[in-house]
């Protein structure tokens, strides 16, 4: 019992956990101070324009299905959805088979503000990425997965993505 307390203590104070620790917090707050910027900018943060592209290239989709695409929970999407649809970007249809289920798809407004939004990373980050070799994004991507999978062991990390990060 005393030598499960003392690796439960070492643990927390390891340096490599602090470290990876640190590094995400610093990840989450640049990521959060962009998506108040794009707010002020754009009237849009980046967890809309994330839902906003799934929308756009799986619509129609239901909540559920657009919740398990952005890994976001139902409250958040239906407010998220809320917001997009006071700025007529995107409009709930319900479904032919079933009168219930409504379904999410994007305004031609909607389309439009796609083609010409701003990227949900800054566009340094953007070039950064492009300046570096397929390989090297791959690895990035790879380990993001494998942060995400050990975070949250039973979610499903979405497989990796073309790279069509270009501005």
């Amino acid at each position: 019992m005393e030598q499960q307390s003392h690796t439960r203590e070492t643990q927390m104070l390891d340096p490599l956990f602090i470290h990876i620790t640190k590094r995400m917090r610093q990840i989450a707050h640049e990521i959060n101070k962009y998506s108040k910027h794009l707010q002020e900018s754009h009237k849009i943060t980046i967890p809309q324009i994330i839902c906003l592209r799934e929308i756009y290239e799986h619509g129609p989709i239901s909540f559920s299905s657009l919740t398990k695409l952005v890994a976001l929970n139902n409250s958040t999407v239906t407010g998220i959805i809320d917001r997009l649809e006071k700025q007529n970007l995107v409009r709930r249809t319900r479904t032919s088979v079933d009168r219930r289920q409504i379904h999410i798809e994007t305004t031609e407004f909607g389309v439009q503000f796609l083609e010409e939004a701003p990227a949900p990373l800054k566009p340094e980050f953007i070039q950064g990425l492009n300046r570096m070799s397929e390989h090297d994004v791959n690895n990035i991507l790879k380990a993001l997965d494998s942060l995400t999978t050990l975070l949250d062991p039973d979610g499903t990390v979405a497989e990796v993505p073309p790279r069509d990060l270009e501005l």
